[in-house]
C-alpha cells in the first residue's frame, strides 16, 4: 500500500507541475483566456502567499509548515492500516502539498490559474494541488463523519 501511495502521490505531483508548466509557458503573468464565458477563465497569477493569499509574503513559515505537515503525513502513514480509498485521498493530499511546496521552494510563489466566478462572486485563483488539497480534506472529513455516524449507532 505505501508503494502505491508513493506512485499516485507523483502522479498528481507530475500532472500539478504539468499544468503550471503550461501556464508559465504559454500565458504571460496576469493575462486571462475564457473558457467558459462569466464563469471559468484561466488567468496566470503568482501567489506568495497561501489559499485566499492569506500569510503573504511568509514563504519560509508556509514551507516549514509543508515540510511538518508531511512528515506528520508519513509518521501517521506508516502506523495507519491502508484501504484503497485511504491510499487515494493521501495520495492526493501528498501530491498537492509537495507541488505547491516545490513552487514556494524554487520560484518563492506558486503558480495560481483556475479562476472561477459563481454567481457574480470572484473566487481566490487557486491550482491543481490546491484542488487535490481540497478535495482529500473533503474526503478525510467525510470518512470522520461516517466513522463517527456509523460507530455511534452501533452502541
Amino acid at each position: 500500500m505505501k508503494k502505491k501511495i508513493f506512485f499516485l502521490s507523483l502522479m498528481f505531483l507530475i500532472i500539478d507541475i504539468i499544468s503550471k508548466l503550461l501556464v508559465k509557458n504559454y500565458f504571460k503573468l496576469n493575462s486571462s483566456i475564457d473558457v467558459i464565458p462569466n464563469f471559468f477563465r484561466l488567468t496566470y497569477v503568482l501567489n506568495d502567499g497561501a489559499a485566499f493569499s492569506i500569510l503573504k509574503g511568509k514563504q519560509i513559515f508556509l514551507i516549514i509548515l509543508a515540510c511538518f505537515l508531511l512528515l506528520l503525513l508519513i509518521y501517521y502513514l506508516n502506523k495507519e492500516k491502508l484501504n484503497n480509498y485511504k491510499v487515494f485521498y493521501y495520495s492526493l493530499l501528498i501530491g498537492g502539498i509537495v507541488g505547491n511546496l516545490i513552487d514556494r521552494i524554487f520560484y518563492k510563489e506558486v503558480v495560481d490559474f483556475l479562476d472561477f466566478n459563481l454567481l457574480a462572486y470572484q473566487a481566490p485563483i487557486f491550482n491543481l494541488a490546491d484542488t487535490f488539497i481540497v478535495f482529500s480534506v473533503i474526503l478525510i472529513l467525510i470518512e470522520i463523519i461516517r466513522k463517527d455516524y456509523y460507530g455511534n449507532r452501533s452502541k
